[in-house]
């Protein structure tokens, strides 16, 4: 694990590493979420078959259309990354705020791609390292896997986040039988249900039981807190999403 620290050089090392991790190819296909001046779009456009950028600022355009106009294989999507469609690919580059990390992983679940190479704050790497049972962890591990490259100190950007940041790999998680992730892929799928409801759902749908009748024995027999039943499954608290992810896991072994 390495640490990239302040020094002239800073977004040279932060590009060069992504460049480096990522191994474009002419066969590939990028989506660039946040392109900015487009700084890293232009090294990403000599070594790929075609790049998508999504830009939420219009007011940088004057410098992506300088782009388009020397890549032909660059193409500009000015829009909000959550409320557009991403382009099919096989990789992604981005450096998302955090403030739209839970809605644009969620996204993610119905995203066609291979890899996704992001820089993010390091609590929440942290939190899917350790599988700390938060909503976002959670859905992480449910259907991701994540690989730490490397800290970055918040010193190397500008302006400066109060915060770590991490660059690193998420792939789509391959079915792998376990009972704990297949039920909670399920209740994501489900999230705007009622708790309740969505177990019911997720028992049947993950052959724990054949039944609406047999899943309702179940939930009962677990003695799950009311108030946590008739919860939407999108809106639960951390606290309510432990005790959920605890009487399930315990009864799933």
């Amino acid at each position: 694990m390495s640490i990239i620290y302040l020094d002239s050089h800073n977004f040279c090392a932060r590009t060069k590493k992504i460049i480096e991790v990522s191994n474009f190819s002419e066969k590939d296909i990028v989506v660039e979420i946040g392109p900015g001046k487009g700084n890293i779009t232009k090294l990403i456009a000599k070594r790929v078959k075609k790049v998508y950028c999504i830009e939420l600022d219009k007011r940088l355009k004057p410098y992506l259309d300088n782009i388009c106009k020397d890549y032909k294989n660059v193409n500009v999507i000015y829009n909000n990354v959550l409320v557009t469609d991403i382009p099919k690919c096989n990789k992604i580059v981005t450096a998302l705020p955090y403030s739209i990390l839970e809605p644009f992983m969620t996204k993610l679940i119905k995203t066609d791609f291979q890899e996704l190479f992001m820089i993010i704050g390091s609590k929440y790497v942290y939190n899917v390292e350790n599988n700390k049972i938060t909503y976002l962890s959670l859905l992480t591990n449910s259907f991701f896997d994540l690989e730490r490259i490397m800290d970055i100190n918040s010193n190397c950007f500008n302006p400066k986040p109060r915060v770590m940041s991490s660059l690193v790999r998420i792939t789509p998680k391959k079915e792998d039988g376990s009972k704990e992730y297949s039920f909670f892929r399920s209740m994501y799928k489900l999230n705007h249900k009622k708790i309740k409801n969505a177990l019911v759902e997720s028992f049947i749908n993950t052959g724990i039981c054949l039944t609406q009748r047999e899943a309702r024995k179940i939930i009962s027999d677990i003695n799950f807190d009311k108030e946590l039943l008739d919860t939407k499954f999108e809106v639960c608290s951390n606290n309510q999403l432990f005790e959920l992810y605890t009487k399930v896991t315990k009864y799933l072994k």
